[in-house]
């Protein structure tokens, strides 16, 4: 199947979610994000805040999680005529306020602009991934074109409340793959994640 009816096929299964299956769900991926020690001692992590309509991951446990561990946060604000993403700081003191497309955003948010570099750990929004680690976003190109912005070494984690299938078969050489993929029952890692912790 196609990038195309893959993302058409699991936006359906998520909208078909209740919104108890979406928080339970949400709490069995952030008890298996815990169980990844090495990723927890970092500084600086990206996190993309969950569209309510769209039933995605509640990123806001893992949020308030990294918060009360004094880490520094990192949330996308999306420029959707240059198709770019501003990396912009967050915590509890910082005003959201969502936009035309119902993402959360910091206001005013030129204030909180902060270089995507120092960016250690990157939580990346996504319907399906596969088993070598390639996923299906909304096919915009957002975080294709951001990825390139931080470090080389940044740990790229997916987030999805369905198993991976076998294989996208229209994958590009330029699209954007994940280090680790974090289902409600299972962590996987893909192979360029070897080469991050040594």
């Amino acid at each position: 199947m196609n990038k195309k009816k893959l993302r058409k096929k699991y936006f359906c299964y998520r909208q078909s979610l209740s919104q108890k299956e979406v928080f339970d769900k949400s709490y069995e991926i952030f008890f298996q994000m815990k169980k990844i020690f090495f990723i927890w001692g970092r500084k600086y992590y990206h996190i993309f805040l969950p569209i309510r309509k769209y039933k995605e991951v509640d990123t806001f446990i893992l949020v308030n999680f990294l918060l009360k561990r004094g880490k520094y946060i990192t949330i996308p604000c999306s420029n959707f005529n240059r198709i770019s993403i501003e990396n912009c700081f967050f915590d509890k003191n910082v005003l959201l306020k969502k936009n035309n497309y119902g993402i959360l955003e910091p206001v005013p948010r030129h204030k909180y602009v902060v270089s995507p570099y120092f960016i250690e750990i990157i939580f990346i929004p996504l319907l399906i991934f596969d088993l070598r680690g390639y996923r299906i976003g909304y096919g915009k190109g957002f975080y294709d074109r951001f990825i390139p912005l931080c470090k080389k070494n940044v740990i790229k984690i997916g987030l999805s409340f369905f198993s991976p299938i076998k294989k996208i078969i229209d994958i590009h050489e330029n699209d954007l793959s994940i280090d680790i993929g974090i289902t409600p029952d299972h962590i996987f890692f893909f192979e360029n994640i070897k080469k991050k912790i040594l």
